[in-house]
């Protein structure tokens, strides 16, 4: 590994010794004998200490010139455990999380010294069990007959390792031998003199893009935006670049209320990344993603289907996948996919958010806030569980519950816009309009805050010197998202709340079928919103409500024999 610090001399944990120096690990001054790859992934475990690395983040630092899948990276570990004599069952040393990626687990100590002597590291491609012949000369005829031979070589390896996987019979040599050839052929094959090179530098930008992209705010995604741009320059073919540029985009647009074309170039850039490798699943889930911030829902699932048929342990995709179902209305299909994520991971917060957002949809509100408690313990600054829990005191009209559990947690996280209007949502629906009036327009918007499509609606309902005219701009705004293809039911709903302002029954009852339709299952924001409820004595209103109420009926018999999953929190 070479991102390792000149002042680390060894690592200490548990009964072991990582010796960086001379590339040694040792266990009671016994060496323990690592091919390159294994010590690569041990080394990338021990620095990162205690932090959990991606399966993704791993595939890049221990296989940095070469695109492998996950099962590779899971043999590797495999392996890498066998040298330590550790039990994946019942681990010592690596800790599998499953869906997310691996972490070390005894504590890690350093031992320091000024400088580390070049002379002294050992050259680790000797353990590859396969020559290192990129230092070697060749010329004429030779260099021919060795790239002839490094493909019949590539290819007869290739078909011995089939062999194997389907027999079950796979050995660490093999795996090691395909992986090195792999790596050689990405030099030889190619008459220009700096394959690498270009490859090693575009795939650093795609490092820093995707670092600067997991910040999570607008300039730092627009920095990641820009590493991505200068990958691809480096390297046009590059799929993860493309990908990562693409999910850049659809940040853009949900968090930040993106440029005009932002929306285009998500789509465009994930589908360009399918186009350069047709068997990624990051390009998958960037479509999925893409299409998801365009309001695209049904669109959005298969691009996250085929994601998990390429990575089946992708928690975070399986996560999404889940939500968008019960933003749909399918709440059975959700349910089924939030169990799948959290019986591989307890401790998935996002999952247990999702999960109790389905329940409280099919009716389940208590379990839905034992589920929303359960991931504020497990993670207190994740405030979407905190805003969903207030939400449900909220619909619930335990209204100074609601008000408490927001106020807390705006003690912490001052001025956050999405506390901010679930407190200000709290003060409406419990009729004290002028407070709720007052925090609306408060409401900053920086970096970290965007304005929400709901507080964008009441924002602007609630302005003291709003006109009805002012009103038809949000109107035109959300129709043309629909017009455009936007099959969120949220879309629908708010519609219905802004004609239901300008008094304009037809189309409030028009659009909160809409919504249903499109899956809306919330009846305590349809039956509790001041501005419909001098609509709820029409005929149509009540057959809106029913319908809701019959949809959860038939989901809850279906989900009947699951509930008790549901009931126990682990």
């Amino acid at each position: 590994m070479k991102d390792i610090s000149n002042n680390v001399t060894r690592y200490y944990f548990g009964d072991l010794i990582l010796d960086v120096q001379r590339g040694i690990l040792t266990r009671s001054s016994e060496v323990i004998s690592l091919p390159k790859l294994s010590y690569d992934l041990l080394l990338a475990l021990v620095a990162a200490s205690p932090t959990l690395l991606t399966q993704q983040e791993l595939m890049l630092k221990v296989w940095p010139n070469i695109v492998i899948g996950d099962e590779t990276l899971k043999q590797r570990v495999k392996l890498l455990r066998k040298s330590l004599t550790d039990n994946a069952s019942s681990p010592t040393y690596i800790e599998a999380v499953r869906g997310r990626g691996y972490r070390l687990i005894p504590e890690v100590t350093l031992e320091h010294i000024i400088s580390r002597p070049s002379a002294v590291m050992v050259d680790l491609t000797a353990n590859d069990r396969f020559p290192n012949l990129s230092s070697q000369q060749f010329s004429g005829l030779w260099l021919l007959a060795s790239k002839v031979s490094f493909i019949i070589l590539f290819c007869f390896i290739t078909i011995f390792t089939v062999i194997f996987y389907s027999s079950g019979e796979v050995t660490e040599k093999f795996d090691d031998l395909k992986v090195a050839v792999a790596g050689k052929l990405l030099a030889i094959i190619d008459d220009k003199k700096e394959p690498l090179s270009k490859q090693k530098i575009a795939l650093e930008y795609y490092q820093k893009g995707v670092a600067y992209y997991k910040r999570y705010r607008a300039i730092d995604n627009s920095i990641a935006i820009d590493f991505f741009n200068k990958s691809i320059n480096t390297l046009d073919d590059f799929s993860l670049a493309y990908a990562g540029l693409s999910q850049a985009y659809s940040q853009e647009v949900f968090q930040f209320d993106g440029k005009a074309d932002s929306k285009t170039k998500a789509i465009s850039n994930a589908y360009q990344a399918i186009a350069y490798d047709s068997q990624s699943a990051e390009s998958y889930k960037a479509l999925g993603t893409a299409y998801y911030v365009t309001g695209w829902l049904s669109k959005s699932i298969d691009p996250y289907l085929n994601s998990l048929k390429l990575s089946p342990s992708d928690n975070d995709t399986a996560a999404n996948l889940g939500f968008i179902y019960s933003e749909q209305g399918k709440l059975v299909k959700a349910l089924a996919w939030n169990e799948k994520v959290l019986s591989r991971d307890n401790k998935h917060v996002v999952g247990m958010v999702h999960a109790g957002q389905t329940l409280q949809r099919l009716g389940y509100v208590h379990l839905a806030e034992k589920w929303y408690k359960k991931a504020i313990e497990l993670q207190p600054d994740y405030l979407l569980a905190t805003y969903y829990l207030g939400l449900l005191y909220s619909s619930l009209e335990r209204y100074v519950l609601a008000e408490q559990t927001f106020s807390q947690a705006l003690a912490l996280y001052q001025n956050h816009a999405l506390l901010q209007e679930g407190l200000a949502l709290t003060y409406y629906y419990s009729g004290d309009i002028n407070k709720a009036a007052d925090i609306f327009q408060n409401i900053e918007v920086s970096e970290s805050n965007q304005l929400f499509s709901s507080l964008k609606v009441m924002k602007s309902l609630l302005s003291p010197e709003v006109e009805l005219a002012e009103i038809d701009p949000l109107i035109s705004m959300i129709e043309s998202e629909l017009k455009a293809g936007s099959d969120k039911p949220a879309h629908s709903y708010y519609l219905a709340i802004l004609y239901a302002y300008k008094k304009d029954e037809k189309r409030v009852i028009r659009y909160l079928i809409q919504s249903v339709e499109q899956g809306w299952m919330s009846v305590s924001e349809i039956i509790n919103h001041p501005l419909l409820t001098e609509f709820q004595e029409s005929q149509a209103f009540k057959q809106i409500i029913a319908k809701i109420k019959v949809s959860r009926e038939r989901a809850n018999k279906r989900i009947n024999n699951k509930i008790n999953y549901w009931q126990n929190i682990h």
